[in-house]
């Protein structure tokens, strides 16, 4: 287990919270970018070796042609290996990182395994980005650094295995499983793996790590913000890739579309994430969100208003560094309230506890409070004259009811009372200061 940065996650955290502004998609251009920059890029074998950072063509399956890479050139050759993202690198399952004499990859194809990579590199690269100007962290592992990844698992599958990310072709081998959301899938579950400590393997812990991966992979698609022809973003999880020809694999705005849990209850094999998927669609969009799907609510009023799919991904991610042993939906709950309390304030904390209630997912002992004061109603003002006496009900009379005086200057006002009334009476002054 790579150690944990807490500490700076949370102290990022809250600069975000406090007004950093990040870019509305996480397109890169060559303008901002240095087209050739020398630095020390890791090996094959995860060895530093000198070589030089460069931004690579990439003709991708998912993300539109030609896309933005980050690239190597070392002795001459083009390697498919990040330097900017230390240990970020693609290449056949159990081959070496792709390497070549041009620094242009793929032909766009959906079988084509080095396509796959550059679709790999591309998402991976963007979820990066996601991860540090969106929620402040500092690479997947949050000490700095990436994962490599490999393509051409000869089976309808793609998995995280602890040091690597692993990607396999959809049923109708027509295209690999490397569209932004299910690579931003399986390195989300790389940083809640190493966000807060173990969770242990409880059947609850299990359907909220699941849940982590779909929720970072929508994240990487939002942040990206592809247009309506590509991966678009959306709430929906492997549409792209058709994983076994029926679709989407989750529709987090109502999982139970696609055989998952809405609700929060007894969950069933094999962990879904459905209930947790739904309580963040809840809290980003709500429950009738213009241009979004509808949302149902399980218990609760029938209406919530979303905060937003930034604020809601920093609230979640808050919580996770709160990950311990036991981790459940009820701790879950406690954490993501008491983020949102830290970043944002009562609104956005009462948003994220209704959308754990409208869940089905009860009270906690111990979870944080929060309370808008109401004004006290006030009544109608006295009438007053600027020129003469000002009476109020309790019988004290003032005249003038105001008065202006100039720096060592002086002034006299009459304080009357009717007759046969007795009052303790407090005056004071107020000093202006006008400064041109």
């Amino acid at each position: 287990m790579n150690p944990k940065t807490t500490l700076g996650a949370f102290a990022l955290m809250t600069v975000v919270a406090m007004g950093a502004t990040a870019p509305a998609s996480g397109a890169e251009t060559t303008s901002t970018v240095s087209r050739l920059a020398t630095a020390h890029s890791a090996g094959t074998d995860g060895s530093l070796s000198s070589g030089q950072a460069l931004l690579g063509s990439g003709n991708s399956h998912f993300n539109g042609n030609p896309v933005t890479i980050q690239t190597t050139n070392s002795g001459g050759l083009y390697s498919l290996n990040d330097p900017t993202r230390p240990g970020l690198r693609c290449g056949p399952l159990n081959g070496p990182v792709f390497t070549k004499t041009t620094d242009t990859w793929g032909n766009g194809t959906g079988t084509s395994l080095e396509t796959a990579c550059v679709d790999v590199m591309f998402a991976a690269q963007k979820h990066w980005d996601m991860l540090h100007n969106w929620l402040g962290r500092n690479g997947v592992d949050g000490a700095g650094r990436s994962y490599p990844a490999s393509v051409g698992l000869n089976d309808v599958n793609a998995y995280w295995d602890g040091t690597r990310a692993v990607f396999g072709h959809n049923s109708a081998r027509t295209k690999q499983l490397t569209s932004l959301d299910v690579v931003g899938y399986q390195y989300g579950l790389a940083v809640y793996e190493m966000s807060g400590s173990d969770d242990g393997n409880g059947a609850e812990a299990q359907d909220l790590n699941k849940s982590a991966g779909d929720i970072f992979g929508t994240l990487t698609e939002h942040y990206v913000n592809h247009p309506l022809a590509l991966d678009e973003p959306d709430y929906l999880i492997g549409e792209e890739v058709n994983t076994v020809g029926t679709g989407p694999l989750i529709h987090m705005y109502n999982p139970s579309l696609t055989g998952q849990q809405n609700c929060y209850g007894s969950l069933l094999p094999p962990p879904g994430g459905g209930p947790q998927d739904h309580w963040f669609y809840l809290l980003a969009e709500g429950t009738n969100p213009p241009g979004k799907p509808a949302s149902p609510v399980c218990t609760g009023p029938s209406s919530l208003t979303g905060i937003g799919i930034q604020k809601a991904a920093r609230i979640f991610y808050l919580g996770i560094q709160r990950k311990s042993l036991g981790w459940s939906y009820g701790r879950a709950r406690v954490a993501t309230m008491q983020a949102a309390k830290n970043l944002y304030g009562c609104p956005e904390m009462n948003a994220t506890k209704a959308a754990w209630t409208a869940i089905r997912v009860p009270a906690q002992v111990g979870e944080p409070t929060c309370s808008i004061p109401t004004p006290t109603p006030s009544g109608p003002p006295s009438p007053t004259s600027p020129s003469g006496p000002s009476s109020s009900p309790s019988g004290i009379t003032v005249d003038p009811p105001s008065a202006r005086v100039s720096p060592g200057g002086s002034t006299t006002v009459q304080i009357k009372l009717s007759p046969g009334t007795a009052q303790q009476v407090t005056l004071s002054a107020r000093l202006a200061l006008h400064l041109l």
